[in-house]
Formats: C-alpha cells, sequence, structure tokens
C-alpha cells in the first residue's frame, strides 16, 4: 500500500519547495504562495530577519547554493516555530490545568479543560505536525548547509541554532507525548521512510536533546545585534538544557548549568551578566520593550498585514475591537479560572499585570477573568496580526528553576534567596525558614503566579509529580453541576455527567493522533487511551 505523505513532508509535485501554510493566510494567498523553499525558506534579512520577501527571490534550482540562501533557510526554520506557539502549545500548558479553561463545550480545546482529550482531538494533530514540520526543515539545514561555500563561523552559528530548535521541538514533544519518532536526517523527498520510525524511547530522546542543546550553546553566541534579535543565543540553550536536566530529575547539573546564568553561584562566569529581571513586571510584555534584559528566548511575530503576527491578543482577551466585549461566551476564547485569580495574595503587582476581570449585560457570558499579559499597549488591533512575541524562556524562570534544583538537591538554605528575588519584584514580603517540603510548594504557588498564561503550568505539575494531587483538589472544591449541559461559572465548573472530573495517572501523557497511528501502525497508543 503507498500510504499518503507525512504531513510535515508535503512538497509542491512541481516544484522542490515545501508548502508554507499559515492560518492567517487568505485562501488565494494559500494558492498562489508556495513559502519556504526546502524548510520555509522566503525570509530576508531587512528589518529584521523575520521579514518576508517575494518567494520569486530564490529560484528552487539555487536551494543551498549561497550563504545568502543558507541564510533564508535557516530563518524558514524559525517562522515555523509562529504556528506551534500561536495555535497549539498553549492548550497543553495551560488549559490542561488549573489556571485557564475553554468556556464553549464545542470547541476542542474544551475537553483538555476537563480532562477528556481523545486521539481525534485536532488540536493533537496540529501540534505534532507543526512540531515535526519545524524538525524537518531543521534537519535539512544540518544536513545539506555543510555543502555550500561560506563563512565558516557563520555556518556553524547556523547550525547550532538548527540544533537549537530541534532540541526545542523534542522537549515540547516528549514531555508531552513520551516516546515519539526520533528523526534527526534529512529525508528530503523520500517521505515514504518517516514511517521506518516507530517510538523511541523517551530516554533515547532526552539524550538526543541534551546532546543538541550542549552543542548549540558551545556554537552559539551571547548577543546579537538589533536586527537579529529572536535568533537562539549561548544563554537561550544553557536556559533550555537547564530545565531539560530539572525534568529528569538530574538537579545537581541543572543546578551547575542554570548557575552560569546568575550572578554569585559557583558555577558564575561570563553568562551571569546578560540577564536580569526587569524591575517593572508589567515591562516583560510591553510591545514596546521586546526582547528584554529578562527574555532568553521568544518567538518572534510581525503585526502589518506581513502574515507574520501573533494572535495572542484576539485570542486571550474578550475583545477585538478595544471598545466593546464581545469575545467570551459567544465565539470562546481562553479564560483564567477563578482559582487562579484567587491565587495572588493581598499587593501581589502581578496580578493586575496578569488578570482583568469584565461585566457585560446581555451576553451568554456576563462576567468573567481574561489575561492582560498580551494587550497591545490599548491600542487597537488586527485579529491574528498582533505584534506580541511569545515568550518560551525568560530570567524569572531561571532563578525559580535554580532555586528548585537546589531545594531538591537538600539545599533549600541555599536555594530561598532565589525564589525571595522573584517574590521581591512582586511587591511580596520575602519567605524565611523554609524546610525542603515547605520551600517545594512555595515554588509550585510561585511558578504559578509568575508565569501565568504563559504556557508552563501543565508541564509544571508533571514534572514535579503533582498534577494528580493539585487538580483533583481542585476539582474537587466544586459541586457536580448535571442539570446543566455547560456551566463555565468563571472556569469553576465540572464535566455535565455530573460526576466531577477526576484526572488519571495516564494523563500524565496525552494520546497520540489518531491520524499518525493509522497511517503508521508502528505508533502505538500511550496507556489509557
Amino acid at each position: 500500500m503507498i500510504r499518503p505523505p507525512i504531513r510535515w513532508l508535503v512538497r509542491s509535485p512541481l516544484v522542490s519547495i515545501w508548502v508554507f501554510n499559515y492560518k492567517k493566510f487568505n485562501r488565494m494567498k494559500r494558492l498562489l504562495l508556495l513559502l519556504l523553499l526546502v524548510t520555509g525558506f522566503l525570509v530576508s534579512c531587512q528589518q529584521s530577519f523575520m521579514e518576508l520577501t517575494d518567494p520569486t527571490k530564490i529560484p528552487t534550482d539555487q536551494l543551498f547554493s549561497t550563504a545568502t540562501n543558507v541564510s533564508a533557510a535557516v530563518t524558514g526554520v524559525y517562522s515555523q516555530l509562529q504556528p506551534i506557539y500561536n495555535n497549539s502549545y498553549f492548550i497543553f500548558g495551560e488549559m490542561a490545568s488549573d489556571n485557564a479553561y475553554e468556556p464553549v463545550s464545542a470547541n476542542a480545546r474544551y475537553f483538555f479543560s476537563i480532562f477528556n482529550v481523545e486521539e481525534n482531538n485536532p488540536n493533537l494533530q496540529t501540534m505534532w505536525t507543526d512540531s515535526y514540520r519545524c524538525i524537518s526543515r531543521a534537519n535539512t539545514v544540518l544536513a545539506r548547509a555543510g555543502a555550500v561555500s561560506m563563512d565558516t563561523t557563520l555556518r556553524n552559528r547556523y547550525l547550532a541554532e538548527m540544533k537549537f530548535i530541534r532540541a526545542l521541538n523534542y522537549f515540547n514533544l516528549v514531555r508531552i507525548w513520551g516516546a515519539v519518532p526520533l528523526v534527526t536526517e534529512d529525508l528530503g523527498d523520500n517521505y515514504q521512510k518517516a514511517y521506518d520510525y516507530g517510538r523511541t524511547p523517551a530516554t533515547e530522546v532526552y539524550a538526543q536533546i541534551t546532546k543538541d542543546l550542549r552543542e548549540a550553546a558551545a556554537g552559539l553566541p551571547i548577543t546579537y545585534p538589533a536586527a537579529d534579535l529572536g535568533r537562539a543565543t549561548r544563554t537561550a540553550a544553557k536556559g533550555l538544557l537547564g530545565k531539560v536536566l530539572l525534568t529528569q530529575g538530574q538537579y545537581q547539573q541543572a543546578a551547575a548549568v542554570l548557575g552560569e546564568l546568575i550572578p554569585g553561584t559557583p558555577s558564575a562566569g561570563n553568562l551571569s551578566s546578560v540577564h536580569t529581571l526587569e524591575t517593572n513586571y508589567d515591562n516583560v510584555f510591553s510591545t514596546a520593550n521586546e526582547m528584554n534584559k529578562e527574555i532568553l528566548f521568544a518567538v518572534r511575530y510581525l503585526s502589518g498585514g506581513v502574515s507574520l503576527g501573533s494572535g495572542f491578543a484576539s485570542n486571550f482577551l474578550p475583545t477585538y475591537s478595544g471598545t466593546d466585549i464581545i469575545r467570551v461566551g459567544l465565539s470562546g476564547g481562553p479564560m483564567i479560572r477563578q482559582d487562579l485569580a484567587n491565587a495572588f495574595p493581598e499587593g501581589d503587582r502581578r496580578k493586575s499585570v496578569s488578570i482583568g476581570y469584565y461585566t457585560k449585560g446581555n451576553s451568554a457570558a456576563t462576567s468573567d477573568y481574561y489575561t492582560r499579559k498580551y494587550i497591545v499597549n490599548g491600542a487597537p488591533f488586527a485579529r491574528n496580526d498582533g505584534d506580541n512575541d511569545w515568550i518560551v524562556l525568560r530570567y524569572a524562570d531561571v532563578l525559580l528553576m535554580y532555586a528548585e534544583a537546589l531545594n531538591e538537591g537538600g539545599q533549600a538554605t541555599e536555594a530561598l534567596p532565589y525564589l525571595n528575588t522573584v517574590r521581591t519584584r512582586a511587591g511580596l514580603s520575602p519567605l524565611s525558614n523554609q524546610s525542603q517540603a515547605q520551600l517545594r510548594l512555595a515554588l509550585e504557588n510561585e511558578r504559578r503566579l509568575e508565569l501565568s498564561y504563559e504556557g508552563h503550568r501543565w508541564f509544571d505539575l508533571v514534572r514535579t509529580n503533582r498534577l494528580l494531587p493539585v487538580l483533583n483538589a481542585f476539582y474537587a472544591k466544586y459541586a457536580a453541576i448535571p442539570s446543566t449541559p455547560q456551566v463555565p461559572n468563571n472556569g469553576l465548573f465540572v464535566n455535565s455527567g455530573g460526576s466531577v472530573v477526576q484526572v488519571q495517572a495516564y494523563q500524565t501523557l496525552f494520546p497520540l493522533p489518531l491520524s499518525e497511528r493509522q497511517y503508521n501502525p508502528k505508533l502505538t497508543q500511550n496507556e489509557g487511551y
């Protein structure tokens, strides 16, 4: 049987280029634009390295023939991160938690809110496809750039960037699904070869991630000029490596790597002065202050009708126009649970930045909470054309991870100051005299407040083996409402069947997408699905 092309290896039958298909492109553009030569390679280095150029500028017979085209290829790989973080990542990180919920049961995201995700949920396929497409394009650059005559230093930097992006994608995949196909070769036109891959054990996937990040850190610069901000840096690779090690329970190694980024630690070096906390929490998310000193890595977006804008403002706010509350309860946007709003203590400066509350009469939903982190400086914006970047890793996260690594290694006293540094910026008094168990819970709570709506909560709870106790306690707070098909109640809802949501142990992983398993019988399903 001839099986169809893998979704992330789709090529045009007319020219050997990959089809670039952002949801934001209108139908005519999708028909006319065969974007991204081999890896999405249509991006130039003009005002920003993420800005598109005319697709006819790079003929197909010149693929990987010049340094300029390699540069365009690399940028095309970065561009493939955009749909991942614009469309899918948040759903796993926040909606499958006590932070956010989907108020409309007809939306596939709703089932993440009640832990009833089945293998045919389209969000699974979207995340899988977009991630492997990005990995495949990175693999192509890694395989082909070596044959191009170009500056060796620049080529090595590009290869390091690709290893960082590949590692980032595999880190997301292995946390969501566990054992996943580990593809590190350029499959080229031989898409059928993708079916040779079954599920690689998670330990082997983590080994490849760690290898890629160590090699990336060795080849990446510490900083870039303004036009290149958003590319992977050495500190980004170190920070992500620290999180990977922490996720695997390698606390001593994680502390050593993360400590390189923090002044005064035993492993501090020339990287420890690169990043620091922004003085004001709201400055971290301001579109007028993007790629600020707190950010280690962010996925960049450009507004202005170039089809590179983000959808965070229109997706997460209850208004499109800035003048009327029309979204929530009507078209269904992810909203903050009241439990998260209640978790902020009195005087926490982060609450007003993180959470907004609205009331509207004559609506299906008259009041609710929403996040304010993605407001575009109060200015009008077009739907899916926001300028907000998605922050993947920032310095506050590094400080809290470092504290966690120290605490899990039995150094609660040494860990506490790093937690208190984050609390102090928030306007909260420092904690003192914390046992390991107390500090563990304090860090869990601090991460929830500091990093809310940034895609961390579900991953954090799984990493610390706290998903079941935390979420089952959360759902148990609220009585079942069997007489109503769906009652959002500010996110304090349970399922409509009359029984409280009960998170099971197997739900620390998600089901593999149905269609992937239908085409590739080597992909076995996760237990419980």
